[in-house]
């Protein structure tokens, strides 16, 4: 299931670690994060977001979708969901992500 850690740090709890932004977490680690009293705040507060159903970005509009992406860091689950999804905004949305982690924005900061 997708997990989306709003926050900006990263969250660890029961084993299992959340880094800020998606990402792709068992069930069963789920609810072992899930149980913990502190993250059950963190959850509660809207910072920590199961989307139980949700397994790649074709479970969201577009809209969420771009969200995910623009939030995640995690290159690989990027790639996963660049050949699953070919709406043309999520494509460029991973396709700009995946440059600026791979810091080819063409910046010249």
């Amino acid at each position: 299931m997708l997990i989306h850690n709003k926050g900006n740090y990263v969250r660890h709890a029961a084993g299992v670690m959340l880094v800020p932004g998606t990402n792709n977490v068992s069930e069963k680690d789920w609810k072992k994060f899930s149980s913990n009293p502190i993250m059950k705040e963190v959850i509660e507060s809207g910072e920590v977001v199961a989307h139980e159903k949700a397994k790649s970005t074709q479970d969201f509009n577009v809209d969420g979708a771009v969200e995910l992406v623009k939030d995640t860091v995690d290159v690989d689950l990027l790639r996963q969901w660049q050949e699953a999804d070919d709406r043309k905004t999520v494509q460029e949305a991973i396709a700009d992500k995946l440059a600026e982690l791979q810091g080819e924005t063409g910046d010249d900061e």
